[in-house]
């Protein structure tokens, strides 16, 4: 089983732009997250084809599991 977090954010353009890492820390609270995504916000790290990360969207916690089947 895999579980990544989603985090989504709002471009110049309005438009989303996602972020997914692996094995996230499942303990943060909905306003950790937050806060975390406006950090990356103010630091201006990250871009994308449609501009700058402008606003958090959404974030999200996805768990996969898959099953060989041979």
């Amino acid at each position: 089983m895999t579980t990544t977090i989603e985090l989504v954010f709002i471009n110049e353009e309005g438009k989303n732009s996602r972020i997914s890492l692996n094995n996230p820390n499942t303990n943060l609270t909905p306003e950790e997250v937050k806060d975390i995504m406006d950090e990356i916000i103010a630091v201006n790290v990250f871009t994308s084809p449609g501009g700058d990360y402008v606003e958090a969207g959404s974030a999200r916690i996805i768990t996969r599991e898959v099953a060989e089947l041979f």
